[in-house]
Order: structure tokens, then sequence, then C-alpha cells
């Protein structure tokens, strides 16, 4: 079959069965993946296209197709349905429904046009016979690039509209204090962009909550959101984690290992509490970040991924940057936009509000006395966000049928202080000795059914039970020794 290109005609044949709009005056440059078994045609074509101004990435079967359109994922796909290794056209029709969502022009042989219809069936876009004339090419090219485009303007405002249609609520961004307000809003604006955030909150504002937001309301959403936590492991073992490993190439590594990074392709990689990375490892990352791609522990050949990097961290990064402790360079890289979570302090009127919704988690029907809401407002929350859910749920859970309401007692039984009375202003409080009333009796019997049934639960693991009470594990042990329970 010839395969050459015919000299312009000066009009597009009528080889398109896309319909739709004119070919746009001004078309973009755009990224193809032409995929063609014929080393001639991805040479003419290649050329070709590149001269129009296009990037173009070459495959000769299916399997480098993929392998390419998983590197990088180009904006339109050219693909020849007759490839080795078996000239087989229905296997060249296995792979357009892969491509999704990217438009697919499907290249057959003259005559092939019921061929043509099961491709586009199947997701194709469009097709063109060969001998492929230039001035078509140019055509269905410039129009499924627009037609890319369109689709990726139409999903960053459907992510837009849904954002402002249910707000973010589901994301855990609830409240109405300014602060709260404020910083939805900006999480509506930077959403649907690809600019890297950085985060910077205390310890327990919901900083996650806020990388997960802007995932779930980005163009990116149906890919992968993947964290991992910074400060958690050496440089070694976050190299392999972020970047993966060869086989071999430490001890333990008994397979091919892909990394987080390769894991978030496409999607969103959310680098949790980045002020804790090791220094070796912030050289690493700045590669990354700068070239989009990476090599795996061990090995040599270049992988890319393309993520969006949300980081997060509750240190002062620009202090850690005067100090040498954080290099410069990537902190500028990751640095796109800030966002801050504020702390509990700086939003009490979110209070009631949010500690309604942890309780409703775990006790449907259940309310908040007039003094719990009071202890509430009046306790400070070093813990921000995460501490007054552990307490407010923990005093839920405690709740015995048919009790609907937690009071401020409940709320002190869960939050390990066992003060008797909710603090009022102008008078000072102490714990009642344990034994000298019945209020008291019933709150330690509470206590004490609660800890052993946690502990229960958590088979002995004094620290995950201390983390299931939302109390340290010295709080813990503490308690046992008091309650009789060592």
């Amino acid at each position: 079959m010839n395969q050459a290109f015919h000299e312009p005609s000066g009009h597009p044949p009528a080889q398109s069965i896309a319909g739709g709009a004119d070919t746009p005056s001004a078309p973009g440059h755009g990224h193809v993946l032409l995929v063609d078994d014929e080393a001639a045609f991805q040479r003419l074509g290649g050329a070709f296209l590149r001269n129009l101004g296009h990037e173009v990435t070459l495959a000769g079967d299916g399997v480098q197709a993929l392998a390419a359109f998983a590197q990088r994922r180009p904006e339109l796909v050219l693909l020849d349905l007759a490839m080795p290794p078996h000239m087989d056209p229905e296997r060249g029709l296995e792979l357009i429904p892969r491509f999704a969502p990217v438009p697919v022009v499907v290249l057959t042989g003259h005559g092939d046009h019921a061929l043509a219809l099961r491709a586009t069936e199947l997701g194709a876009w469009d097709f063109l016979t060969k001998p492929i004339d230039p001035d078509m090419l140019r055509f269905v090219v410039a129009r499924g690039l627009h037609k890319a485009r369109l689709d990726a303007e139409l999903a960053t405002l459907r992510a837009g509209q849904a954002l402002d249609a249910q707000g973010l609520d589901d994301m855990g961004l609830v409240g109405q204090a300014t602060a709260t307000v404020q910083l939805r809003a900006l999480v509506r604006r930077v959403a649907p962009t690809q600019v890297s955030v950085l985060v910077l909150g205390p310890t327990g504002t919901g900083k996650e909550l806020v990388a997960r937001a802007l995932h779930a309301h980005s163009a990116r959403r149906t890919a992968p959101f993947v964290a991992i936590h910074c400060g958690a492991l050496s440089a070694e073992l976050l190299e392999s984690e972020l970047f993966g490993h060869m086989k071999g190439s430490f001890t333990g590594a008994y397979r091919d290992q892909a990394g987080l990074v390769e894991a978030a392709h496409g999607g969103t990689l959310f680098l949790d509490e980045v002020g804790e990375m090791p220094p070796p490892m912030q050289v690493k990352l700045l590669r990354f970040l700068q070239e989009g791609t990476f090599v795996p522990v061990g090995g040599r050949a270049q992988k890319r991924a393309d993520v969006r990097v949300v980081a997060a961290t509750h240190r002062d990064l620009e202090a850690m940057v005067r100090e040498g402790s954080f290099r410069e360079d990537l902190f500028y890289r990751l640095k796109g936009v800030v966002l801050r979570t504020p702390s509990l302090a700086e939003r009490p009127a979110d209070i009631p509000l949010l500690a309604t919704r942890f309780l409703h988690r775990v006790a449907h029907n259940a309310r908040l006395s007039a003094d719990a809401l009071a202890w509430l407002m009046a306790r400070d929350w070093p813990g921000n966000v995460r501490e007054l859910k552990a307490v407010v749920e923990s005093a839920g859970a405690l709740l015995m049928p048919p009790e609907r309401e937690v009071d401020a007692p409940l709320l002190q039984l869960a939050s390990g202080d066992m003060a008797t009375e909710a603090p009022t202003p102008g008078t000072e409080t102490s714990p009642a000795p344990a034994g000298t009333g019945p209020l008291d009796a019933a709150l330690t019997e509470l206590e004490t059914r609660m800890v052993r049934d946690t502990l229960a639960a958590a088979g002995g693991n004094q620290s995950e039970a201390a983390r299931r009470l939302g109390i340290s594990r010295v709080g813990l042990v503490k308690k046992l020794t008091r309650l009789g329970l060592r």
C-alpha cells in the first residue's frame, strides 16, 4: 500500500467523517503521538508535523504507544490500525479506549470505511485514509488539537461549577469564619489551574484536606491523588518511595518497584511536611520539579511523570532557607501559590458547626448541650481541628442509649480532663476526688470501660489505643495506673 503523501490539492478531500466547526483560524501548536509501524511514514509524517510547529512523539507498535502515552500524555493521537505483531486491525482497535480522553484519529487503508466506522464506535474521533493528503492531515490535526483544548477548558469550567454548587464542605473545609471563607475562595480559584501550591499552617488545621480539595476540583480529579510524609523516612528510603527502584539496587530489592511519582502520573502528588525532607532528597526533588524527569534507584534510564505538586508543612520554610537547612531554589519551586490554613483560635466561630458535624458522624441524632458548647468555646485547642474532632467523636461514642445529648462532663471525660464542671469566667475549679459522689463514680466507670474497650480493640497496643482515644501514650499510661488497669 502506498503510504506517501499526495501533493497539496488546495482543499481538504472528503475523507473525514468528523463533523463540527471549521479549522480554527490560528490553530495553536500541540503534542501529537504518531503510531505507525512504517519507518518511512514515521519519518515523513513526523517531519511534516514538526514543520507545522507541533511536537511529535513516534511509536512503532501498540506497546511503545502505550508506554509513550503513560510517560507523557499527548493532545492528539494518530493511530495506524494495522501494526505488528500480526498486522491485525483488531489489535489496533483495542488500543483506542486506552487513549481516552485524548482525541484519536485512526489511519486506515483505502476502502476500509467499515473498519473506520467501528473505530469511531469505540471512541475514535476521526479517521484518515492512506495515502494521506498533506492538506487533510493539516486540517484534521488542527481541529483535533482545537477539540482537545476545548475539552480541557470544559473540564475546568465544570470543576469550577461543581465547586460553586456544592462548596467545599464535603472536603472538610467547613465554617463561616472570615479566615475559613477566604481559604475556600482561594482553593476555588487555584484548584482548576496547574500551578504548584504550598500549604502552610499549624499541625491539625487540615493541610491535607486542602490538598485533596485542590485535586478533587481540578481537571486531574480522575487521576490518582498520592500522598507521602517527607519526614517519616530516611533520605534513601524516601528516594525509593518517590522514584521507585530496580531489582537488586539494595538489600531486599527483589523486584523492580515503581515509585509514588510514577503512580501519581496525570494526577496530584502531595508532599506532606516537606520541611522535614532530608537535604540529599531536596536536590533530587528539585531536579524532578525542574525537568519533569527522574531515575529510579539503581536505574540508568530517565523516566518522565506529569504531576501537579502540592506541598505542606507547619515549619517556617523562609526561616529554614535563611539558616541553610532548606534549599532556596526548592522553596521557590514549591512556592507557586501559598495557602495558609488558620488555627482553630483564628476561627472560633466555626467550633459549634465543626463539633456538630463530628458528633453526627458517630451519633447521627445526638446534640451538644449548652454547657457542652460553652466548654468547647472556652477550651484551648493546641491540636486544632484534629484535636476537636478526636474529643467530640470520642464523646459521641460514649453516649449510652437512649441518651441523645453530649454534655460538658462527657466531653471532659473524652478529652482526659476529669474536672466535674465546665469552667466559667471568674471561678476556679479543681478536680473532685475520685469517689466523692454518684457523678464521679459514673464518670470513672465510663472512663474505665472506654479505656479497656479501646485497648482490647487495639490488640493491647498502647500507642494505637492512645491514638484512638485522642491522647498521648504517656497520658494513657497515667490513666491505666490511676484506674488500676496496669
